[in-house]
């Protein structure tokens, strides 16, 4: 096991965390931090990565401010997503030259999505590899999309625990407007925030190897 570092904190804008992800990147690739799992939640905000595109959310600037969200390209990989109140956000930044390959790291956060599901009452959880998520039905509850620079991983998942199904609709989430978005609540599992994010902190340690500092 390798020893991390847990973070845990409150709602939190897209571009400062972006800002401490690269921070807190920087510091593990010089190896001066352990890896950091950071667990989040994000004022509402449309992002988009490498392979998105702008058109993919239906509502123009003016309507998101009036929201009080906003649309940020950003450099990790998919293509359009949300993150906001009700969804758990996770950032795994993590040296890949220490530790498993791009696609086995990737793997990793998903099946890790789908165990946290899965202990918080959605047994019918499913992950998929290959659409970089977890399903149920057809539905979807959580997404992956990272980046990896000069070895070292940014970005991570946003799990569905509990948000207003209304800031789905606005999008064709990842390029699929077939794909209707659910949440671990909307499935019959818990809405409690905290229980949440330990089965997921619990699920990543399991499936990366890590071990927390008390």
């Amino acid at each position: 096991m390798q020893p991390a570092l847990l973070a845990r904190t409150g709602r939190i804008g897209y571009i400062e965390a972006w800002d401490e992800q690269r921070r807190l990147a920087d510091l593990v690739r010089a190896g001066d931090s352990p890896p950091v799992v950071w667990l989040l939640e994000h004022d509402p905000v449309y992002t988009y990565g490498r392979h998105g595109t702008r058109d993919d959310l239906h509502v123009d600037d003016a309507a998101l401010a009036q929201m009080g969200a906003t649309c940020l390209a950003t450099d990790r990989g998919g293509q359009m997503t949300w993150h906001g109140p009700g969804q758990v956000t996770g950032y795994v930044i993590m040296d890949l030259r220490r530790g498993p390959g791009v696609r086995r790291f990737v793997e990793s956060l998903v099946d890790a999505t789908t165990d946290a599901c899965r202990a918080c009452g959605v047994p019918g959880a499913e992950g998929d590899h290959q659409r970089m998520g977890t399903y149920v039905d057809g539905r979807k509850l959580g997404s992956t999309g990272i980046r990896v620079a000069e070895g070292v991983t940014l970005h991570g998942i946003g799990l569905n625990v509990h948000p207003d199904p209304a800031w789905f609709a606005r999008m064709s989430a990842c390029g699929a407007p077939e794909v209707p978005s659910t949440s671990i609540h909307a499935e019959g599992g818990t809405a409690d925030r905290d229980q949440v994010e330990q089965a997921l902190a619990q699920a990543l340690a399991a499936r990366l190897g890590l071990q927390f500092a008390p």
